[in-house]
């Protein structure tokens, strides 16, 4: 596809390795990648479970969460892209952690339960591209439904984002337990997101599309990697980490928990 666009495929994948070279993996380090489209998006872009696995091992990733592109389905809720994935979880045992996707707006009770069922470990939402509040009554709804389920919530955080801080604010102070990931380092708004969840420690930030100042600026311990595939790529994602481990000088306990020790703690177990 690259090639037929015009693009220099051997000098892009020159640039890939160089990326993957510039982080230094600990070793026992099973990166783990919190944030995975699957599916066809609205807007085009795509990925499929086995180009997933691919570039997973072409990366050295051991595992992936996934969840839904921004397609809602014939019934408009999410259910049929919902086990989808959690079909392409089956059938890549270790490979892909299946979460799934709704719009708080709707229906969104049965189509959980449906996911939950169909073994569905996690939950996403995307404020912006289903057009609600975070704090809104629907959302708190549905994470708190989640967190009866036991299931962490990975929020779209970033690109087009109102400012978020008293949102989620808001949001924690009735749901404090819920264990949340905030997408793209919270660049929506990532100082006062980082401020307003200080003192929730099940709140964490991926590295997807991030700021590098702004992952510099939070504890290790606070941060999960993530590529937001098919938008970022694995490569780009490994360069950013590596480099806000030499800027902010993280050890390589801190460069192995934020590569898939702190997805662990948060998924309970469930990555392998």
């Amino acid at each position: 596809m690259l090639g037929a666009a015009g693009a220099d495929v051997d000098a892009l994948a020159g640039i890939e390795q160089w990326a993957r070279r510039s982080v230094v993996v600990p070793d026992g380090t099973g990166i783990v990648d919190m944030h995975v489209h699957l599916g066809i998006d609205r807007d085009g872009h795509a990925l499929g479970a086995d180009d997933l696995t691919r570039d997973l091992d072409a990366n050295g990733i051991t595992a992936a969460v996934a969840f839904p592109a921004d397609e809602p389905g014939a019934s408009g809720d999410f259910r049929e892209p919902n086990l989808r994935v959690c079909a392409a979880a089956t059938a890549h045992p270790g490979r892909i952690i299946p979460f799934c996707r709704v719009d708080p707006a709707g229906p969104f009770e049965a189509a959980m339960e449906e996911a939950h069922r169909g073994g569905a470990r996690g939950l996403k939402l995307h404020p912006v591209a289903q057009r609600f509040r975070p704090e809104s009554d629907a959302c708190v709804a549905a994470v708190r439904l989640a967190t009866d389920m036991g299931w962490p919530v990975v929020f779209h955080a970033g690109f087009g984002a109102r400012p978020l801080g008293p949102a989620f604010a808001a949001l924690l102070e009735r749901v404090p337990s819920a264990r949340l990931i905030l997408a793209h380092g919270g660049r929506g708004d990532h100082r006062a997101l980082a401020a307003v969840t200080a003192g929730y420690p099940d709140v964490l930030f991926d590295t997807s599309i991030a700021a590098l100042p702004d992952l510099v600026m939070l504890p290790p311990e606070r941060l999960v990697f993530g590529s937001d595939r098919p938008y970022g790529d694995h490569a780009q994602a490994l360069h950013l980490v590596g480099a806000a481990a030499r800027v902010a000088g993280w050890d390589a306990a801190a460069l192995r928990a934020v590569l898939g020790g702190n997805a662990r703690r948060l998924l309970g177990g469930v990555a392998p």
